[in-house]
This record gives structure tokens, sequence and C-alpha cells, in this order.
């Protein structure tokens, strides 16, 4: 599987190259001349980027909906701040131990609750968060209990923003050169008939479990760099459900199972709240939840589908009236 991304990711025309290449340009540029109150509205997109993508690994494209995706982010967040204050070491050890640390827990826990399926795999997910909160909680010597863990300043506004802005397009650029793997057919299979799946020889246990942990693993390093913007963490904060009815809402929004979805939803979602809480700060939640409604309503797929039913339409008409 590592052979065909890299091969994928290889293979990636110029002109997308080139485009992603002045993207970084502008995007590490403007780490230097933004105000801080950008810069943490874009690290906040960029976060949404990557707990979208990966939800919609092992919920899009392999169809596990999950209701407790907060539970690795929180948990990422937790051994950052663990290993940082605690173990005193420097914070790239810790963001990579927070992932690390949650993808065995995700590999760990992944047999049997993998065993379920639809609404109770859902109902088993929101558990696991909630279980992972009380446990947290509870272990005070560690975690601090329901007071929280403080760090010490450690990054700047700018190089978190980089730090996540980077994960969000590795993230991307990872789930666009999965798309020609036989992996990301296997999931796709997993989705659409699972005993079918099994018929034709694909492992499903092994599928989904890779799956799993891959969804487990970016979340945790954003959950990591989270806190080192933040420096504080909490259980009410680091397992709240909200980040996870976000995360599915905003990629339902943008187009679930696909890969520009868990971008397009995030950027438009945020920066659509944003603006109306700018301008209608009391009533600014009622008038998003209106929007939602009618989006959902007028394009049930998501926006990232019907741009592509839109382009097919016309590349449709063009052919036919001729240049």
């Amino acid at each position: 599987m590592i052979r065909d991304i890299i091969r994928n990711l290889l293979e990636i025309n110029w002109p997308l190259r080139i485009l992603i290449l002045v993207l970084v340009i502008i995007f590490v540029a403007y780490s230097v001349v933004g105000i801080p109150y950008h810069l943490s509205l874009l690290m906040s997109i960029f976060m949404y980027v990557v707990l979208c993508s990966s939800w919609n690994v092992i919920s899009g494209i392999t169809g596990y909906v999950s209701f407790g995706h907060v539970a690795f982010w929180g948990l990422g967040a937790y051994i950052t701040a663990i290993t940082v204050t605690k173990l005193q070491f420097p914070w790239p050890v810790a963001l990579i131990a927070g992932g690390v640390g949650t993808s065995l827990f995700a590999a760990l826990i992944s047999y049997p609750i993998l065993r379920l399926s639809s609404v109770y795999f859902a109902i088993s997910m929101l558990a696991l968060a909630e279980t992972v909160k009380i446990l947290v909680a509870y272990f005070r010597g560690l975690t601090g209990g329901g007071g929280g863990i403080y760090l010490p300043p450690i990054v700047s506004v700018g190089t978190v923003y980089l730090l996540m802005g980077f994960l969000a397009l590795f993230m991307l650029l990872i789930t666009y050169a999965l798309q020609k793997t036989k992996f990301f057919q296997s999931l796709m299979a997993i989705r659409d008939n699972e005993l079918a799946s099994e018929s034709l020889g694909i492992n499903t246990q092994r599928r989904k479990t890779q799956a799993f942990i891959f969804s487990a693993f970016f979340p945790a390093i954003a959950g990591g760099i989270y806190i080192l913007n933040v420096a504080f963490i909490d259980p009410k904060t680091a397992f709240n459900i909200s980040i996870t009815l976000n995360t599915i809402m905003m990629t339902i929004f943008g187009g679930i199972g696909t890969v520009l979805g868990p971008l397009i939803g995030p950027i438009i979602f945020m920066l659509l709240s944003e603006m109306l809480w700018a301008r209608f700060p009391f009533i600014h939640k009622a008038i998003l939840g209106i929007v939602i409604v009618i989006m959902v309503l007028g394009l049930p797929n998501g926006i990232m589908p019907f741009f592509l039913r839109f382009g097919g339409w016309l590349k449709e008409k063009k052919w036919r009236t001729g240049p």
C-alpha cells in the first residue's frame, strides 16, 4: 500500500504540482505577515480538514459511521500534553508519541468494536469517547483530572498554523493517492457489501482495522498541535461531542466519500459561521442552522458531488454543441 501511495504521488501532473507549490509558498509567507486572529482561524480550518478527512476514511469510504471521532483527537492532545509536562520531551517527539499512542489504542480496540456495524458501531464509538473522558478525569495524578493540564508557552501562533496546515496538506495528498490503490477499492467494496467482499477474497477485518488506525493517527496529531496552541487541556474540552458533530456536519456539507469534500466543507462552513457571528452575534447559530437545512435539502450529497455533476453537464453540453 505504501508503495502504491508513493507511486501515485509521484504521478501527480505538473499543473497540479505547480498549483500546490504556489499555494504552499503563499501559505508559508502568510505565517509571517498574517495577524494572529486570522492565523488562528485558518489553523482551526486546517484542523477540521484533518478531522473531516480522517473521519471520511472510516465513515464515508468504509461505511462505518463514527460518533466518537473526538476520542482520537482528545487522546492525542492528552498524550502530547503529558509527554511534554511529565516526561519533559521536546514537542516534536510529543506529537509523534500522541499519534503513535492513539494508533496503538485504536489497534487494541479495533477487533471488538469493528465487529459491530450500522447504528451499533456509531453508538459504541460515542460510548467509547465518553469512557475515555471519564478515565482521563479519574486518573488525576497523570492527567490532572477535571483541572486539566497547563503547558508553558512552547511555540508561536505562526508555528502552530504552519504545523496544522502542512498536516492538512499531507492528509489530503495521502487521501488523494489512496484513490488508485487496491486498499481504497477494498474499503469501498466493504461499504457497499461486506459479505460479498469477503466472498471475493478481501480480508475485511484487516482492511477495516487498517482504515480505523489510519483514521485515528492524524486526528491525534491534530489534537497535539492544538494543545501546543492553547497551552491547556481538560476532559471537557478534549472530548467535547460538538467536535465530532462539527466534523460529521462539515464532511456531509462538503461531500461525504469524496477527497475534496472534507476540504471544501470546513472552509465554507467555518468562514460562513465567522461572517454570521461578526454581523449577527446573537442569532448567528440560528441563521447558520437554517442555511445548513437548506443546503442539505438542496444538495443532499454535498457541495463537491454537485460541482462534479455540473462540470460533467458542461462538458457534455460543449461536446454536443461543438466549438
